[in-house]
């Protein structure tokens, strides 16, 4: 067990000056103001915070508190969705964070994935010990087929079911993988209208969606003529394979025009 080094008298109101703003996350630009004190003081300020366990660094220029009660500050993390909402706002979670969140998968993964239209370097990221998953998006895209909670003061967006289905067939990594997205998938038809699908594949605009949408339908085993019909009307003349990160063979089901290169279970030729 960790615990703070000790905090001078000064060093403890200063920090309480740089907290009243209310942030929960701060840069040494907040606290050259909070202190008004040049960025380099503002710099060794926070940097002798953080090697004493007062704060965490999150990212370069990004640091958090650890409350006072935390048993092993250093370890002390806030919670991922927290931190993602610092660090790459505007964004949205989805994959298999928002399938785990809207219960359509039991399987539970440590990473969080997120799209965001904020820049991104790397598709992988660790911070505060949390592991990340990222894709970038456009504005327009963090506009629809979203829900908002509040959590710790802040408001956090999940795609919705519908959405959560679409983007994972159109990246089916932010799934774990094709089996994980087909679980996913079959958990939404159990319950779910099947139309918002087709109009969420349609405003997202990735005709392979179509493809992997009717052809799991069909390898699931459920009977909604319309939804095939819907897809079978949408897909592209290339042929796409079912997972991108799957193995470079794999037969050809031409309905669907897609490389099966991973096999979800017995199915029936098409």
């Amino acid at each position: 067990m960790s615990h703070p080094a000790g905090i001078s008298t000064k060093g403890r109101e200063d920090l309480t000056r740089v907290l009243k703003s209310g942030k929960r996350f701060f840069t040494p630009t907040d606290v050259a103001l909070a202190l008004d004190v040049d960025p380099t003081n503002a710099a060794k300020r926070l940097s002798a915070w953080a090697r004493d366990g007062w704060v965490r660094r999150a990212r370069r220029g990004l640091y958090i508190a650890v409350p006072v009660d935390a048993s092993n500050p250093t370890a002390w993390s806030e919670d991922p969705l927290l931190v993602a909402l610092a660090v790459w706002s505007p964004c949205y979670f989805t994959g298999w964070t928002s399938a785990n969140h809207w219960a359509l998968t039991d399987q539970v993964f440590r990473t969080t994935v997120l799209k965001t239209a904020a820049r991104i370097r790397k598709s992988e990221e660790t911070l505060l010990d949390h592991d990340y998953l990222l894709r970038h998006a456009s504005e327009s895209e963090l506009s629809w087929g979203l829900s908002s909670e509040w959590s710790g003061g802040s408001r956090i967006h999940f795609a919705d079911r519908a959405r959560t289905v679409i983007d994972v067939l159109d990246a089916p990594d932010l799934a774990g993988g094709i089996r994980h997205a087909a679980d996913i998938l079959g958990a939404y038809l159990d319950e779910h209208d099947s139309r918002t699908l087709v109009e969420y594949g349609d405003r997202l605009g990735n005709r392979t969606v179509f493809k992997r949408l009717g052809y799991l339908t069909e390898v699931l085993g459920r009977n909604l003529p319309d939804l095939t019909t819907a897809c079978r009307e949408r897909i592209s003349e290339g042929v796409s394979p079912l997972d991108p990160d799957g193995p470079k063979g794999g037969r050809r089901a031409m309905r669907w025009h897609l490389r099966v290169n991973v096999t979800l279970k017995p199915e029936s030729p098409t």
